[in-house]
């Protein structure tokens, strides 16, 4: 409720903007009908004035054609007269029939008189109140969409503040429920595998062995989870790459072999400062998921680990020709796997990010990739 009540508030700029616009609009509007009603009445008042002059003129004796002469000389409105008189039409001197003209009749017995205007100013001027109405309906519209994409703006960053607030309320939650049972699980574990251990023993068994393998599985989840909501703590050195990659390829060669899998290694001879252990774990996090997507497909089953320098960064590239991609799959305690717990690609990102760098996942040409981008400390 107080979501729509904000957003209702927000929006009020919006609806003043558009308000204004209608206003502005409706002024333009306002502004061309005076100036035409101007215009007309203009021409109306040189029209009379012009009949009166021809009535005056007639009712002194005195000659209508030289006097029109010399006002039309002298008018800035009026431009040129035709007299029609007794079946003839007579051009008063002086009359320039070019240009934008508007016409008027004028009926002064014995006389018709048409009477041409200069409309030019007159249209000039409305190009003129046309142009700024345009420009400043431009103005506004652009107003109105930097506002718009503003409140849209403001609304997303707004959800992803409350969505990631959200998940760290629950990330802390999870924590504080692990770390209160954490010791006495820890402890039971402990005692679980040594009985384990002891039962394999004395009497090897295929039970025991399983035994000891949930219970390490078990553990290894513990151990992941009560650290999930602490900063990562480094300790960097410098590294080769290509040991770095090698060394967590070497751990999954014989069960991709299994698999029918090929893991293919192309990194170039950079060095990279990090720390090895934690490092160690995103290569064997990515590589053992590629392994397992690539468990049940069809056809030829490869991975690709190489890397390229880019501006000042190193991206480290783990594909699998699974070209699959789950929706979600940093979120921690989300896994499409029946046996994972959600933690290695959620762990594998802090640990990247913690180094500075950052851990994407995307679909292209059919591949998964999983890219590494990492700050370029040293490079050979």
């Amino acid at each position: 409720m107080e979501y729509r009540k904000e957003k209702f508030y927000l929006a009020v700029p919006l609806f003043l903007t558009a308000v204004m616009m209608l206003f502005f609009s409706y002024n333009f509007y306002r502004l061309r009908l005076e100036w035409n009603l101007f215009f007309k009445m203009a021409v109306a008042n040189e029209a009379d004035r012009v009949r009166s002059l021809v009535e005056s003129t007639v009712g002194g004796g005195g000659d209508p054609i030289e006097s029109l002469s010399a006002y039309v000389g002298r008018s800035k409105l009026l431009k040129g007269v035709r007299i029609e008189f007794e079946g003839r039409e007579i051009v008063v001197p002086g009359s320039n029939f070019t240009g934008e003209l508007e016409e008027r009749v004028v009926s002064s017995p014995p006389f018709k008189l048409r009477l041409f205007f200069d409309t030019s100013f007159k249209k000039e001027l409305d190009r003129h109140i046309l142009f700024q109405f345009l420009a400043g309906l431009l103005v506004n519209i652009l107003l109105l969409v930097g506002i718009a994409f503003s409140l849209k703006l403001y609304f997303y960053q707004k959800l992803s503040f409350d969505r990631e607030k959200h998940e760290k309320e629950r990330l802390k939650s999870v924590s504080i429920a692990i770390s209160s049972i954490l010791h006495e699980v820890k402890n039971a574990l402990s005692r679980l595998n040594m009985l384990a251990y002891r039962i394999g023993k004395d009497s090897p068994s295929k039970y025991a062995e399983l035994m000891q393998d949930e219970v390490r599985k078990l553990a290894v989840f513990i151990e992941e989870a009560s650290r999930i909501n602490r900063p990562v703590s480094l300790t960097k050195r410098a590294v080769p790459l290509k040991k770095l990659v090698f060394d967590a390829v070497s751990e999954f060669s014989e069960v991709a072999s299994l698999k029918g899998i090929e893991i293919e290694v192309n990194v170039g001879n950079t060095t990279v400062s990090v720390d090895y252990d934690k490092f160690l774990m995103v290569f064997r996090n990515l590589i053992k998921n590629a392994v397992e997507a690539l468990a049940d497909c069809r056809g030829r089953k490869v991975i690709k680990i190489d890397s390229r320098v880019d501006k000042g960064y190193l991206r480290i590239y783990v594909k699998d020709s699974g070209g699959y991609l789950p929706e979600e799959i940093f979120k921690p305690f989300k896994t499409t796997k029946a046996d994972g717990f959600g933690l290695g690609l959620y762990s594998s990102r802090r640990i990247v990010r913690a180094h500075g760098g950052d851990l994407k996942a995307y679909v292209d040409g059919g591949w998964t990739v999983m890219e590494i981008i990492l700050p370029l400390v040293v490079s050979d």
